[in-house]
């Protein structure tokens, strides 16, 4: 976790355990359901919004200098073309890190295909607090779920909204 304790751990510490009492509560717990949970109910948000969250590491990398965790590159990441969102290519983009997905700059719901396929490539992530989606019974069935484009967008957008609006204030348009 973040020394914060806002963003949640994808692998268990040195103890076994994930998260750890910083942040503005403990998120400390021994599954990595747990710890989502922790890091994220206190926020207000659901299981579904969790699950849904978690889909967006459909777009981009982690970096082991960063999180700790992922390659200084792969063969998806090391400066050669890939995929955008409208079919073409591009080669114009920082090479490094380790992607979830292989088109890591198109946002779909290809997390949901990917994780749980063991014919994907190896050098892409698959984390314990990945996988924990599907291995929970409250979250499995919203990682299901949103196999379905459809369904992952709009919950997506829904959660998405909520975090982005934490703390703020609006006043009422009349």
């Amino acid at each position: 976790c973040s020394p914060e304790g806002n963003l949640p751990d994808a692998e268990a510490g040195p103890e076994g355990k994930f998260g750890g009492a910083g942040g503005t509560a403990s998120t400390e717990d021994e599954s990595a359901a747990g710890h989502l949970r922790k890091v994220f109910h206190r926020m207000g948000l659901d299981d579904e919004a969790i699950v849904a969250l978690s889909g967006a590491h459909t777009f981009g990398r982690a970096y082991a200098d960063r999180s700790g965790l992922g390659a200084e590159k792969t063969k998806f990441t090391d400066g050669s073309a890939t995929k955008l969102a409208d079919g073409s290519e591009t080669t114009s983009y920082t090479p490094g890190g380790s992607p979830w997905v292989e088109n890591w700059l198109v946002f779909d719901n290809s997390y949901f295909t990917t994780i749980t396929d063991e014919s994907t490539d190896e050098e892409l992530l698959k984390l314990t607090s990945d996988k924990c989606l599907w291995e929970d019974e409250k979250f499995g069935p919203f990682a299901k779920k949103f196999a379905d484009k459809d369904a992952f967008f709009e919950s997506y957008a829904k959660a998405h909204k909520a975090l982005s609006e934490l703390g703020s204030k609006f006043e009422n348009v009349e």
